[in-house]
C-alpha cells in the first residue's frame, strides 16, 4: 500500500525541482541587483533588456555592453560574439563586484556565462 503512494510524491518532488531549477533562469531587475548586491554576488542571474552600449577593446578576447532593463543599466562582460546597440538581448551569467572597498560591493557587473 506505501508503494501506490510514492509515485505521486516521487512525481511532485520532480516537479518541485522543476520549477525551482527554472527559477534561476527567470529575468531578475537590474536595479534589484544593485539594490542588493550582496544578496547577488557570485550568484547566476538571468537579465533581459536593450544594449545601450557596446565596448570592444583591443587585444583582449572580452567585450563588454550595456544592458538596461527600464530599471537601471549593467555592464556585462562576455567572451562571445558582440550584441548590436539597440539590440534586445538575455543574458545569463555571474554577478561580480569590480572591486569592494570596506566590504561594500561597487562596480557590478555580469560575467555572461559562455
Amino acid at each position: 500500500m506505501a508503494s501506490r503512494h510514492q509515485r505521486p510524491i516521487s512525481g511532485t518532488a520532480a516537479l518541485l525541482f522543476l520549477l525551482l531549477s527554472a527559477c534561476s533562469l527567470l529575468p531578475v531587475k537590474i536595479a534589484d541587483i544593485k539594490a542588493h548586491p550582496d544578496r547577488f554576488e557570485n550568484k547566476t542571474v538571468t537579465v533581459r533588456g536593450k544594449v545601450t552600449s557596446v565596448t570592444k577593446l583591443p587585444f583582449m578576447t572580452e567585450g563588454f555592453f550595456t544592458l538596461d532593463d527600464g530599471s537601471g543599466e549593467i555592464t556585462v562582460t562576455t567572451s562571445g560574439a558582440l550584441p548590436a546597440e539597440g539590440q534586445e538581448r538575455t543574458v545569463t551569467g555571474r554577478v561580480q563586484s569590480a572591486f569592494k572597498i570596506l566590504d561594500k560591493s561597487v562596480g557590478l557587473v555580469i560575467q555572461e556565462n559562455p
